[in-house]
């Protein structure tokens, strides 16, 4: 019987949660990061990472790091082993006496929940134009990996578990569970004080590296 040019196309075992799991370990991924003003933790500690129609819906009064989402998504925004600096440098200069912390996210949220794979920016031309659906595909997550346009990874000289591009993200559409949380990182000894204060069992990383720049920086300008 022929197939409906309408029916979904079945997932091969290259696109299987599984294929998604063993290419993470391929490449040594241990964490993705998620930067966020210090104010929304309590929220993340109760709820975990809302996207935006979920914090609406439970009215948490979350500081959303950017006024638009340009990438046409509301999903929770994620760097894969080093946060994109390149963004996150210009969000704490505006207000510059926030405060901020970064989390660090386990992998497993990569095939445990619904996530596209952008090999730039979400919000840049060159993803926006690739259907949500494909960029859910182990291609998609492969390519984060490779040479980007003029910029050869043997250049870069960066570590197997950086994507190429420093700016290269995952789209986790359905939020992050506190379960993913693996932990805070922090800048300050002052926020790592007032955090442990407030919450005991919590035990922040003092790791200013975090807040800085990726080692392939002069490439990137």
């Amino acid at each position: 019987m022929a197939t409906s040019p309408t029916a979904p196309t079945p997932k091969t075992a290259e696109t299987t949660p599984r294929a998604i799991q063993e290419f993470a370990a391929q490449r040594g991924v241990k964490k993705l990061f998620h930067f966020t003003r210090l104010e929304n933790v309590d929220s993340i500690l109760l709820h975990g990472l809302m996207t935006r129609s979920q914090c609406t819906a439970k009215a948490c009064g979350a500081i959303f790091n950017d006024a638009l989402r340009i990438d046409g998504t509301d999903a929770v925004c994620a760097s894969i082993s080093f946060p994109n600096y390149k963004l996150f440098w210009p969000f704490r200069q505006n207000p510059p006496d926030a405060e901020w912390v970064v989390l660090a996210l386990h992998p497993s949220v990569m095939w445990e929940t619904r996530a596209a794979f952008c090999k730039s920016n979400a919000a840049s031309l060159e993803v926006t134009g690739i259907p949500i659906e494909q960029r859910m595909e182990l291609a998609a997550f492969r390519e984060m990996f490779e040479d980007f346009n003029l910029k050869k990874r043997i250049d870069l000289n960066i570590l197997d578990h950086y994507p190429t591009n420093p700016q290269a993200e995952v789209l986790l559409l359905d939020g992050v569970l506190p379960k993913y949380i693996g932990g805070i990182i922090v800048p300050t000894q002052s926020i790592k004080t007032r955090l442990e204060a407030k919450y005991p069992k919590i035990r922040p990383t003092l790791n200013g590296g975090f807040f800085s720049w990726r080692r392939d920086f002069e490439h990137w300008k």
